[in-house]
Order: C-alpha cells, then structure tokens, then sequence
C-alpha cells in the first residue's frame, strides 16, 4: 500500500511542474529535454498554458486510478478495468523514461534527468500495480432470485 502512495506522491511532482510551466505560459518539464522557440509557433495566444493544464489534469487521472485501486472493489470487471489502466499508465511512464533517457544521452537537446524521474515513476506504478494485481478479488455475494 505504501508503494501506491509514493506512486501518488511522485505522480504529484509531476503535476507540480505542469502547473509551474502552466502558470509561466512555458513549453517543456522540469529536467526535461530543452524546447525551441520554434515549438511555440504551432500554439495560439493561451494554447501553451492549456496544453500544461490538460497534462497536469492527466496527471491527477494517474492519481485517481491509484486512488481507485486502493479500493475494494467488489467484481471481476471493474479490477480487470482498473489493472488495465494501471498496466496503461505504467506503460506511458516507462515509455516516457526510455525516450527521454535516449534523447537526454544520445542528442544535445538534454532530458535525461526528466527520463530517470519517468523510470522511476514507471517502477513505482509497475509495483503499485502488481500490489493491486497479488489481492484477492472481492466477489459479489449471490443474491436470492426473486420467484
């Protein structure tokens, strides 16, 4: 269980530098690779901050899974739902790491400190969703079929 909260926790951090960038009107992450000024003509007046929002809010879903998998809830589908998304969201981390590992090692654009912070993210979450995976599901009890 602790292992989801320090998913949650460091999911946070991420939130917290979407907001930052957000609230500046700026393109990129904290760590992340360096943005050129000219990935800022594909955006209107407002669209940089918006795209920071919509990632910080996709950040707060991440959360709101773990949130959800700490639950028990009762039934096979809705644990099958809830192990996709976290296998999903464990998925997107680890891809992330691995393009920003390459990209911040192999090209002078930098990022690498940004592709440690997504591989261990994506630990935490593979951990967190194996947790999740090992409980027993809570079936729902029968009921009686009214005559």
């Amino acid at each position: 269980m602790r292992i989801a909260y320090a998913a949650m926790a460091w999911t946070g951090l991420y939130v917290a530098s979407k907001v930052s960038y957000a609230l500046d009107g700026r393109l990129g992450v904290t760590g992340g690779p360096r943005v050129s000024p000219d990935s800022y003509q594909v955006y209107g007046p407002g669209e940089v901050a918006l795209a920071q929002w919509a990632n910080a809010g996709s950040a707060l879903l991440i959360i709101a899974v773990l949130i959800i998998g700490r639950l028990s809830l009762p039934g096979r589908w809705p644990r099958r739902i809830l192990l996709a998304l976290h296998w999903l969201v464990t998925a997107m981390a680890a891809v992330g790491g691995v393009g920003m590992l390459v990209t911040g090692l192999f090209t002078d654009r930098g990022g690498a400190l940004f592709g440690g912070y997504c591989s261990v993210w994506a630990v935490l979450l593979f951990l967190s969703t194996r947790e999740l995976q090992r409980r027993p599901t809570r079936e729902l009890p029968l009921r009686a079929v009214p005559r």
